[in-house]
């Protein structure tokens, strides 16, 4: 019986983790909330230019000025043109902000990656570096798109169903999250002492500072959805990103930047989301 490679092995992993989030998600999202999301337009307007059109535009510039290898700035690149990040709702509970709108604002972003991704991936990727749109857009569709609105689909039409449903899901995304960290560590662990003195390390945490700036300046009138506009914009999806750097690239050094960019995002945004919690609400700004 042939072995399982470590390659392989992550891919499993970074499967479950990816199905099990999107379908907890889904599961968690409410019609209300979708829809919220949609009612000020011209909030939406900004947060989908900032997420899908500013960040990566960012990301593509500051590789500009900073010699990197092409299969580093894939990783970058990846992370960078991934939105929707799990953990928006999160970091909206954490800074006591809007976390209706950050559910909202979630869901729109990860319906719409299924385009954006594949076709944003093409215009900015190294030159050197191939890239099939077709096959990551049926990839962010297959992971992201179908597990997201079946959730959504069992939390609208069986809520019983749906509310029974979350807690163990949403375990197995945590458990899996975390078996996934520790199996990148022991597969991937060299390649990510590698990435000290690449300046990859000091470039994520430069994006990190402008992302927040940005999505803070973009997020309108009302402090709570500047937040959740800050800490959404900056973290991003790297469920989504991770999956396809296993299944859609054949280097491990892409995953490997991948999991470094997402870790110093999720730090920044999670950090800032702490420091607001104790601040006064303006809700009626």
């Amino acid at each position: 019986m042939e072995a399982i490679s470590g390659d392989a092995f992550v891919e499993v992993v970074t499967t479950v983790f990816v199905l099990s989030t999107m379908f907890s998600m889904g599961l968690k999202l409410s019609v209300t909330q979708l829809f919220g999301a949609l009612r000020d337009r011209r909030l939406l307007t900004k947060s989908l230019v900032v997420n899908l059109v500013a960040v990566p535009v960012v990301a593509y510039l500051l590789l500009r000025t900073v010699p990197i290898s092409p299969v580093y700035a894939t990783g970058f690149l990846l992370l960078a043109v991934s939105p929707g990040a799990p953990f928006g709702p999160k970091f909206a509970e954490i800074s006591d902000s809007d976390i209706a709108f950050a559910s909202g604002l979630m869901a729109i972003l990860c319906l719409l990656s299924a385009v954006t991704i594949p076709v944003t991936l093409v215009v900015l990727a190294p030159g050197d570096v191939v890239v099939d749109p077709v096959a990551i857009g049926r990839m962010v569709l297959r992971i992201q798109l179908v597990p997201l609105l079946a959730g959504l689909a069992v939390s609208h039409l069986r809520a019983p169903l749906g509310n029974r449903l979350y807690p163990p899901i949403q375990r197995l995304s945590d458990v899996s999250f975390v078996g996934l960290i520790l199996l990148l560590v022991v597969v991937y662990g060299d390649s990510m002492v590698s990435l000290v003195g690449s300046g990859i390390l000091g470039l994520s945490a430069v994006a990190v500072g402008v992302f927040l700036v940005l999505g803070y300046a973009f997020g309108g009138p009302i402090r709570e959805r500047r937040e959740v506009l800050a800490t959404t914009t900056t973290a991003r999806n790297a469920a989504i990103a991770l999956f396809i750097a296993t299944a859609g690239f054949s280097s491990p050094d892409v995953l490997t930047v991948v999991l470094a960019f997402s870790f110093v995002s999720v730090v920044g945004a999670g950090a800032l989301a702490g420091v607001w919690r104790n601040r006064p609400h303006d809700w009626n700004q």
